[in-house]
């Protein structure tokens, strides 16, 4: 991968030992990439479903390119976009997506918007 980025995203408290860190990490890659405005929409998905009621299943799920993130307020399951990967869906925390985004919109920033 080129770029301004390091091959493989960090962010405090990563582990690469970790499945689900391993899949936050796809889905930094190969959905957001370098979008700030794709990143800055899932943060405040997830900042937002607080507020939802389970009833509102529609806002609290995204659908990207090579991944899909269901939304909770304590775990997240990031899964393929299609069903045809053979990829199993992963649960990840949502405080651990979370941190994971929030260095990347730093980073984001700070190479392109600076």
């Amino acid at each position: 991968m080129g770029g301004p980025y390091a091959a493989v995203p960090d962010w405090p408290g990563r582990d690469a030992s970790d499945v689900g860190h391993a899949r936050i990490t796809a889905f930094l890659v190969l959905d957001i990439q370098q979008s700030l405005e794709k990143a800055e929409a899932v943060r405040n998905c997830i900042l937002g479903q607080a507020g939802l009621d389970d009833d509102d299943s529609d806002d609290n799920e995204i659908i990207m390119n090579a991944y899909g993130v269901s939304v909770g307020p304590v775990n997240c399951v990031i899964e393929p976009a299609f069903d045809e990967t053979g990829e199993a869906p992963v649960s990840v925390l949502t405080t651990d997506l979370l941190a994971a985004l929030e260095r990347r919109i730093a980073d984001i920033k700070r190479v392109w918007h600076e």
